[in-house]
């Protein structure tokens, strides 16, 4: 797998000549296109330095390290490459992986410092609850591993932007080859995208089959897939993929939710909802909305 090894090679080189942490954000699940992408990638998906290691062993931390996926996906959705501090003190140079369609991750570059003083205020801040030992360690670790920039950041930016486009073109051409492989998920692939695009209607088989241009063949295969019993089931089941991510990714209460996506009896939906996922919609909001990837699908 010549491509992937440059892919590695390159992240490798980042990090050793220059001394900076790279990780790769996945959005879009776009890692597991294929085994040998995944096993490239996979190292790459968290930040694993020793200071930032110090600073997740916080809650408060942990937690708001996790809650910048949000915002960092809808800035990438910009698809330009963009500087910002963590608030932990890191600065970053953010690269988004995305096409004209799709934002599927981005490449963040770190451990570096733009503006003197910015990275120890937003450190400090951060740790003002935490016991004095544990500010003494981070500070010790935050001067080993962070450091002023002594590189040609655009020099840097540019290529990142190059390994961006490279990934977006593996996950395409893959995508590509697949479809060519198996006719009957690309047909899939349009019924599932117009059910999606449509799931505040009243969808009715024939409508599906007229607007994809599906046989009833096609259809009940992509029925069968989804191991569920009729076509009703099959539209739910879709309606409840766009409520988990609309319950993860808004601020809309889950009623709300429920109406949007064509559910007239919100118990209804509650009782599928819980059957599905096991786990209520409200429940389900409030304990996994900020440990998800946004964009994830």
């Amino acid at each position: 797998m010549p491509s992937y090894k440059i892919i590695t090679s390159y992240l490798e080189h980042v990090k050793t000549a220059y001394s900076l942490d790279v990780t790769i954000k996945d959005y879009s699940g776009f890692i597991y296109t294929s085994e040998d992408l995944e096993r490239v990638i996979r190292p790459y998906l968290a930040h694993c330095s020793p200071y930032c290691m110090c600073i997740k062993e916080t809650e408060n931390g942990y937690q708001r390290c996790l809650a910048q996926n949000k915002p960092l996906y809808q800035k990438c959705m910009q698809r330009k490459p963009f500087f910002g501090y963590c608030p932990a003190g890191l600065c970053e140079l953010v690269v988004p992986i995305a096409s004209k369609t799709k934002v599927y991750g981005s490449i963040n570059v770190s451990h570096f410092a733009l503006e003197e003083g910015k990275g120890d205020f937003l450190r400090e801040r951060l740790l003002k609850k935490e016991p004095e030992s544990r500010k003494i360690a981070a500070r010790l670790l935050y001067q080993q591993f962070v450091r002023p920039v002594s590189i040609d950041i655009n020099e840097l930016q540019y290529s990142l932007a190059l390994l961006a486009e490279f990934l977006v073109e593996i996950v395409r051409n893959a995508n590509e080859a697949q479809q060519q492989k198996d006719p009957e998920l690309s047909d899939e692939n349009r019924v599932r995208a117009y059910i999606a695009e449509h799931t505040d209607d009243k969808i009715l088989a024939q409508q599906v089959m007229s607007a994809c241009n599906v046989t009833r063949l096609s259809l009940k295969t992509c029925i069968e897939n989804a191991n569920v019993k009729n076509f009703r089931e099959f539209v739910n089941g879709i309606r409840l993929e766009q409520s988990e991510r609309l319950l993860l990714e808004t601020d809309k209460t889950p009623k709300e939710i429920a109406t949007s996506l064509g559910f007239k009896d919100y118990q209804h939906f509650c009782r599928l909802f819980l059957d599905k996922i096991k786990i209520t919609p409200s429940d389900y909001q409030k304990y996994y909305k900020h440990e998800s990837h946004p964009g994830e699908s």
